[in-house]
């Protein structure tokens, strides 16, 4: 995954445990910094990196400087991060359960890498005289501005498709999602397919853009990014820059392009579907266009009751039950954060993982194994602190089994108790080979699951007796996924064999292999009833992943040998093209042994490869990294630019965050020098602030005469606090706590009258702040259940100049609408201020106050406002490349207030509506939000409108 927002000021991803120590491997190429206890596979990963490094630019041209490569081993979480400001790449080493026939780094290192050969690309031309003026920076700004997100994951997948006999591309689900899009609802306009759409389900960028990168590979050779790519870069002056580049090779702009790709890509499908012969099967569960609901892993209960995972638009991921006969379903449970997608249910328990968020470090978690009692309808953690992936519960449902997987990637099978989860047994496996998705045999005695290692995929069976493991098909990089037993004489499991996934049965006497299956698109998770004679599987339509019922007849299997693949293999050219291929290389030189090996002799074990020089890792000597600059002061997440000129600075762990320049300041005609520190490597974050520049203002000389002075204002800020993270299942929950000190300094300058404050003022600043939102769908107006409490007192206990103190407490609590997606808000504040008269300095009020109103002098405030906000209609609606038009949303709105006084009490009133659209500009990647605010003041009876803006990054 790119960071194409990476122009912002900062990217963080978090931070490793204070605890950890670090090393590093430095080369001409990469410099990979990894935990100590990661060195061997860290050798391993440098010798992966070394080969596609001087592979990966031969179809897409530039010269890739030394890329920082870090290691985050103790997620439990799978992904690749490339940032370029500062330029680096983040590994997330923990294997997905849904991995490809490809050892993960491996995976890691050939799709991200292939990002800085785009960034790099950029780094050219204009954009590169740019760098001189506005850092690194500027370069993931341009590529964020002009290169669309589908174009840069879907070349990276044509390069892991390429470079390896595995990838995405070559996996035949991950193709037909947009195929079934193409032929079953046509071509969506690019702004749609490009932008997305709260209406409808989008293939996301990577399913769109391997299709559309690889079909313009096929058609007009890599020509066709170069030079797209090179116009970007040399000439990002221009309006349409990336279009412009495609069209000098293909005669056509970008919209057109797509359509063209895409027209191309359905008449090839087509062709493809006229040599599929169906299965015919009894839909159980219900699609909808406007909903697309995905049922993930449905495991019959029994004969008449299916569980399983439903993902949908409208709804956060649930487990629901599904009544055979009727289709009709039920909600049980709001999931929390899953990865694997696989449940398992015996007896009157379901189990799943789910990732479990570290209390601090955000780079650090755990995925625990959950627990539902479906007869007593309670829920627990089995496990803590775990990294147990895809548990399967014994057909006794007494214990369970689980996939381990270490810090290292060292991986093994764990028999678990239901009761207490203490171990039973676990069996290691070999260090480089990695178990998916395992299952048990009806007599409990075996386990089956898929393995993974060098040689590619296989199904495995484990005696759990005596450990012994026997292989059922030979190893190869076809995608294989989720075994079952069936009648005691076959496995089922679903592969790829035609080019559409779909399910097969291998003979565990004979090991022959048929398929049992032919769907139009894509079929998986098969589960039978009890007497073996009916199957549920999930199948794929345009629609959403269905759960469908069929009759169990072997004599109507297909032997494999049988089987034609009819796909329209682009995988083929794009490896003509590369003519080099990473897996093979890593066999052949037998550079896998440095995986599987805690130590290793390069002669003795026969491999080719090298053993790097590592050093330990300072993080004190690398807390500083400036890595961007500029002509000016900007705060991002205000949207403000200021005149001045700023230094950014952030270390490769992201540990410390720094900023420092001179800022002018244009409505009072002064300037000031600043610095921001922000260094989270400790348990707490420690902030500091410091500038120290001239203030100026003006006083009366007489009743239409001023003049102008000036003072000296320092100010110091040094605040200290913990972010924890208590989220667990379907919420999400925040607890910060927070001291501070603020402390400024006035200097009187000659202009500078008496009467104003000297000296220094001390501030002691408390806050404590929790949260608790329930999980909800990104189209939802507001969380669907939440609350959040914030208290805030500010005092200056010490001798000498005074502000008083400040004291204040708010809430919000969010509910449900009358209907789906709306929500209500209220919002409840407090707050109580004592001035002190001998200083002109004041605290910043903390509450909000009832739209309309600024500044209000009470010395106490009561606020409340109340908030119901509504989707209106999703339109979907382009005017051309100008605007895309997403979403239209209604907040209506009464805001009220009293203050207090010595001598009087004052009521503020607020009615009025929000009208506002989702929409974006340019074809810009990020949303904005536009919209008016009407409002009606009822003790003036007088109105008033604002114009609301936001960007949503």
């Amino acid at each position: 995954m790119i960071a194409s927002h990476s122009y912002a000021q900062y990217f963080s991803t978090g931070q490793d445990p204070a605890s950890l120590q670090w090393r590093h491997i430095k080369t001409k190429g990469f410099q990979l910094i990894y935990p100590q206890d990661f060195e061997q596979k860290g050798q391993y990963l440098a010798n992966i990196l070394e080969m596609v490094q001087s592979n990966e630019t031969k179809t897409l041209k530039a010269k890739v400087p030394c890329i920082p490569i870090v290691i985050h081993s103790r997620s439990t979480i799978s992904n690749g991060v490339t940032v370029w400001a500062p330029k680096r790449i983040e590994f997330y080493s923990c294997p997905p359960q849904s991995t490809y026939a490809e050892e993960w780094l491996e995976q890691l290192a050939i799709h991200e890498c292939r990002h800085t050969v785009q960034l790099s690309k950029m780094n050219q031309g204009f954009t590169k005289i740019l760098t001189y003026i506005f850092g690194e920076q500027i370069t993931g700004g341009v590529l964020g501005l002009y290169l669309p997100s589908w174009f840069l994951e879907g070349d990276a997948v044509c390069t892991e498709t390429a470079l390896s006999k595995a990838g995405r591309g070559r996996t035949a689900a991950f193709e037909n999602i947009l195929r079934a899009q193409l032929l079953e609802k046509g071509i969506y306009s690019y702004n749609k397919a490009v932008l997305g759409s709260y209406r409808t389900f989008i293939p996301d960028q990577y399913q769109l853009g391997y299709p559309l990168v690889a079909e313009a590979r096929k058609t007009y050779g890599p020509a066709v990014w170069n030079s797209a790519l090179d116009r970007t870069a040399k000439l990002p002056f221009m309006v349409v820059p990336f279009s412009s580049g495609i069209h000098r090779v293909t005669g056509l702009y970008k919209a057109g392009f797509y359509k063209k790709m895409l027209s191309d890509l359905t008449d090839q499908w087509k062709r493809q579907e006229d040599s599929i012969t169906l299965t015919p099967f009894a839909q159980i569960t219900k699609t909808s266009s406007k909903n697309h609901p995905t049922y993930v892993h449905p495991v019959l209960l029994n004969d008449s009751v299916i569980i399983a995972e439903k993902q949908c638009l409208n709804n956060p991921d649930q487990l629901v039950k599904i009544n055979n006969k009727t289709g009709k379903e039920k909600k049980f449970m709001t999931l929390g954060s899953t990865q694997d997608g696989t449940i398992s249910v015996a007896g009157n328990y379901v189990v799943w993982s789910e990732v479990q968020e570290d209390r601090r470090w955000q780079n650090q978690d755990y995925s625990v194994i959950r627990i539902h009692d479906l007869k007593k309808g309670t829920t627990r953690n089995l496990t803590r602190r775990s990294r147990y992936f895809a548990p399967c519960l014994s057909p006794d449902a007494i214990q369970l089994a689980t996939v381990n997987i270490d810090h290292q990637n060292r991986c093994a099978i764990v028999i678990l108790k239901i009761q207490g989860g203490t171990i039973v047994k676990r069996f290691p496996l070999e260090k480089n080979a990695l178990a998916l998705t395992p299952g048990w045999s009806p007599d409990g005695k075996t386990l089956i699951f898929t393995i993974l290692n060098e040689q590619g995929k296989s199904l495995a069976g484990l005696n759990i007796s005596t450990g012994v493991i026997r292989y059922f098909i030979p190893f190869g990089f076809t995608e294989i996924s989720g075994p079952v037993f069936f009648n005691q004489k076959y496995i089922l499991y679903a592969a790829d064999y035609s080019g559409i996934e779909n399910i097969y049965a291998v003979n565990i006497g004979s090991n022959k292999i048929y398929q049992v299956t032919s769907s139009r698109f894509f079929s998986n998770s098969p589960s039978l009833t009890h007497d073996g004679k009916n199957m549920i599987y999930s199948d794929y339509s345009s629609d959403g992943l269905r759960v469908v019922e069929t009759k169990i007849d072997s004599t109507q299997w297909i032997p494999l040998e049988k089987i034609k693949d009819h796909s329209i293999k682009l995988s083929e050219c794009l490896a003509q093209q590369e003519k080099v291929n990473i897996q093979d290389s890593v066999r052949a030189k037998r550079q896998y042994k440095l995986f599987e090996s805690d130590s290793c002799n390069l002669v003795k074990d026969t491999i080719n490869g090298k053993i790097f020089i590592s050093k330990k890792y300072n993080k004190f000597l690398h807390l500083f990294n400036p890595h961007s600059w500029e002509p000016a002061v900007v705060d991002v997440s205000n949207l403000t630019i200021f005149p001045g000129i700023s230094l950014l600075s952030q270390n490769l762990l992201s540990s410390m965050f720094a900023n420092a320049g001179w800022e002018y300041n244009t409505n009072e005609s002064t300037g000031k020098v600043f610095t921001n520190l922000s260094y989270q490597a400790l348990y707490p974050v420690f902030d500091l602030s410091f500038s120290i520049g001239n203030r100026a203002a003006y006083y009366f000389i007489t009743k239409t005469e001023t003049d102008r002075f000036t003072w000296q204002e320092l100010n110091l800020d040094l605040h200290t606090s913990i972010p924890w993270d208590f989220s667990c299942g379907k919420y999400f929950r925040y607890l910060t706590p927070s001291f501070g000190t603020t402390i400024i300094g006035v200097t009187h300058n000659i202009s500078t009258p008496s009467q104003i404050t000297t000296g220094l003022i001390t501030t002691l600043d408390y806050q404590l702040s929790a949260s608790q939102y329930l999980r909800s769908s990104t189209k939802d107006m507001f969380p669907r259940l939440g609350q959040m409490v914030v208290l805030n007192y500010r005092n200056t206990p010490f001798p000498g100049n005074s502000m008083g103190d400040i004291f204040a407490a708010q809430t919000n609590l969010y509910f449900p609408g009358l209907f789906l997606h709306h929500g209500f808000w209220i919002y409840g504040a407090y707050q109580s201020y004592h001035r002190q008269e001998k200083t002109l300095y004041t605290y910043a009020d903390i509450i909000n106050f009832p739209r309309g109103y600024n500044g209000l002098m009470d010395e106490q405030v009561l606020s409340v406002a109340l908030n119901y906000k509504l989707p209106l209609f999703y339109p979907d609606l382009s005017f051309g490349s100008i605007v895309y038009l997403k979403r239209f949303k209604l907040n209506l709105f009464f805001d009220w207030a009293q203050g207090w006084t010595a001598k009087q009490v004052n009521i503020y009133q607020t009615i009025g509506a929000e009208l506002t659209t989702d929409l974006h500009l340019l074809r810009f990647i990020y949303p904005f939000e536009l919209g008016v605010r009407a409002m009606f003041f009822p003790g003036t009876t007088s109105v008033g409108f604002q114009l609301l803006y936001a960007i949503n990054l």
